[in-house]
């Protein structure tokens, strides 16, 4: 299936973060990125499939920050708040400034950085190896005076689409990261974390594919995007990227499939950030957990499909 810009800026709402380069390590690392309580509001707006701009700014602990936009990416499920420090200004301060955090599923930066696994996250205890980083992160940058109407102002905004077009349309090579494993440790050290469900699990009338892309989790099924994307055969972290993007093209292609057979026989659908696929009439209902499968992963895939349906049956539908 053959997707590609005009899809992704139809059916996403497009955001900037911003902060500096520091916290962006940080948000690499852990797959998450924080924004202040007075945002909560707006915060409470974002969903899981969102798409964001990264910008990474001048002020910062660091002398070679320098202003840019660094890549983009896609929010994940599972916002919740933290209770303790994760930033270096938070760390250095011991302050909470950021609590609100959203989840990232998948980042690509305009420059490869290591695998976060290899390298620890920004504190007072690693200034040099995390200046490092720094200028190895903002290599690639986009020139905020590049991009025409980039938003500058804050911390966080909306950005138009005629303005998200020109980085989406960009030939810079693309790295994808996508690991949550650290973030996963951080959650259990912050035991007063608590994962905010309400709001993100509302239904929506979906007509077509492309209004089934609004809460894709992924950009590597956008044909613009997935091109860009380097790719190192030797690494076992790019394979499964690889097997990633064909199993979620093949669901985009089932979901396609369902929605046309489903209204052509006068069915309503719907789907959610946490459901594929909702099918109703008057009379009837059908509730679609969509899989890709091969011969090796049947069992464990048909485990996992009847596991949500149950849950989605009881929590969504």
């Amino acid at each position: 299936m053959s997707i590609d810009v005009p899809s992704l800026l139809k059916t996403k709402a497009l955001y900037r973060f911003t902060g500096p380069p520091e916290h962006w390590l940080t948000a690499i690392k852990f797959m998450t990125w924080g924004l202040e309580m007075d945002l909560e509001n707006r915060w409470k707006q974002i969903k899981p499939g969102d798409i964001f701009f990264i910008h990474s700014t001048a002020n910062s602990y660091f002398k070679n920050a320098k202003s840019g936009i660094i890549g983009l990416g896609v929010i994940g499920p599972d916002f919740s708040i933290k209770k303790n420090p994760l930033w270096l200004y938070e760390t250095i301060n011991n302050i909470n400034r950021w609590p609100l955090l959203v989840p990232l599923s998948e980042i690509y930066l305009f420059s490869p950085l290591p695998l976060p696994d290899d390298w620890n996250n920004p504190s007072k205890q690693n200034i040099e190896s995390t200046k490092y980083l720094i200028g190895t992160l903002l290599k690639n940058s986009i020139p905020l005076s590049q991009i025409s109407g980039f938003p500058q102002m804050g911390s966080f905004s909306s950005v138009k689409p005629e303005v998200a077009s020109q980085i989406l349309n960009d030939r810079r090579p693309l790295y994808q990261y996508t690991s949550k494993e650290d973030f996963e440790e951080f959650k259990l050290l912050d035991d007063g974390s608590s994962v905010i469900m309400d709001g993100n699990r509302k239904f929506e009338e979906v007509k077509n594919v492309d209004e089934a892309l609004r809460f894709a989790d992924t950009l590597k099924i956008f044909d613009s995007v997935s091109r860009r994307v380097i790719k190192n055969p030797t690494s076992q972290y790019t394979r499964d990227n690889e097997l990633l993007e064909i199993a979620n093209n093949t669901h985009q292609t089932i979901l396609q499939q369902l929605i046309d057979l489903f209204r052509k026989h006068g069915y309503v659908t719907r789907r959610s950030p946490g459901v594929d696929l909702f099918a109703h009439n008057d009379e009837r209902a059908f509730l679609f957990e969509v899989k890709s499968t091969e011969n090796r992963n049947f069992r464990t895939q048909a485990r996992k499909g009847l596991a949500q349906l149950l849950e989605y049956e009881y929590f969504d539908v």
